[in-house]
């Protein structure tokens, strides 16, 4: 009898410390988790203030927009360019409250448009034959192996029109797709790109702005001459009115914006074009712009965020301005100046 008292009281002390231990560790679990909780509510709260902070900045941006059509408008001449627009600026980083922003608008008409490789018809789309040979010579000047700008220019064709057959030996379609299908349709954004079969992470441009080279817009937008880089002009223009006849918009657009594609054409460097050719150019060539991309950063207590807005701009008949995409993206890049970086650059 007298052993089993200190062994009771062996086993009860060890019952003890384990059931401190076990409430030890709940109790660790539970302000881990509640730390936790409160860590992602605050990582919630500032981000959302960060976004609320960018779509204020989006907001004025689209206003300004608005206001530079309106004076357009007002003075009877719809001109967008990248030089003396109220759009075309850059805010640097800039306090306000407990926030800094920086905002620049894009003019996405300065690009060339990805669905210019197909034209509507009665039952779908059909590709360009011409349109595919003008992303061909622009992608050799940007991916560093220009032996694969072909097949990604056929590819690409094949990934936006209707039909299921291979037109080119270099293109792709739903067979030659293991993990997804070809939408047959005009693309919602130039990434697109990056889904075709040929498409490899080294074709991935050193400088990423090259990527502001290219956008995807409906088929029958007007290219931007007043915006439009050196390389989309050789790719749109260059194919039919040759070196000349972008040397000739490039400097018309040095001293003044220009206002007339009509007057640009009967020009003494367009008189030799066909006919054709020169109707085709005035129904594809354009001075004003309808949409823009908008892009801010804003930063918080060290924490940074990034919204990409594109938005159509009516274009002076009482359409009104709306945002069709809207992006929170990593800022991987630096952010994209008002100006595309090669305009007007050899």
């Amino acid at each position: 009898m007298g052993l089993k008292r200190p062994l009771q009281k062996g086993m009860a002390l060890i019952i003890v410390l384990m059931l401190f231990a076990i409430i030890s560790t709940l109790m660790m679990e539970i302000l881990f988790r509640q730390n936790r909780f409160l860590n992602r509510a605050d990582n919630l709260l500032q981000w959302d203030k960060r976004y609320q902070y960018a779509m204020a900045a989006e907001v004025v941006a689209q206003q300004g927009l608005i206001d530079d059509l309106q004076d357009d408008v007002k003075n009877n001449a719809q001109v967008d360019d990248c030089v003396d627009e109220q759009w075309a600026v850059q805010l640097p980083p800039t306090p306000y409250e407990d926030a800094f922003l920086s905002a620049s608008v894009q003019d996405l008409q300065g690009r060339f448009n990805l669905n210019w490789l197909i034209s509507p018809n009665a039952g779908g789309f059909d590709r360009q034959p011409d349109r595919i040979r003008e992303l061909e010579q622009l992608l050799d000047s940007i991916l560093p192996d220009q032996s694969n700008s072909s097949r990604l220019a056929n590819e690409m064709a094949d990934w936006l029109d209707s039909n299921n057959i291979v037109d080119d030996v270099e293109g792709a379609e739903d067979p030659e797709y293991r993990d997804r299908r070809t939408p047959n349709m005009p693309a919602a954004h130039e990434s697109e790109l990056r889904a075709l079969l040929g498409f490899e992470v080294t074709d991935m441009p050193e400088d990423p702005m090259l990527w502001g080279l290219l956008t995807a817009l409906p088929p029958g937008t007007t290219l931007n001459v007043n915006t439009a880089p050196q390389q989309v002009l050789d790719a749109v223009v260059g194919s039919l009115a040759g070196p000349d006849g972008v040397k000739a918009i490039v400097d018309a657009r040095a001293d003044e914006a220009i206002t007339d594609i009509g007057a640009l054409l009967a020009g003494p460097t367009f008189a030799d074009l066909d006919e054709d050719d020169r109707d085709l150019l005035k129904t594809r060539l354009g001075v004003a712009s309808e949409y823009f991309q908008v892009m801010v950063d804003v930063e918080v207590d060290g924490q940074l965020s990034r919204l990409v807005t594109r938005l159509y701009r009516g274009g002076g008949n009482g359409e009104p301005t709306a945002v069709f995409s809207r992006q929170v993206s990593p800022l991987l890049t630096p952010l994209e100046p008002a100006c595309n970086p090669f305009y007007n650059v050899e």
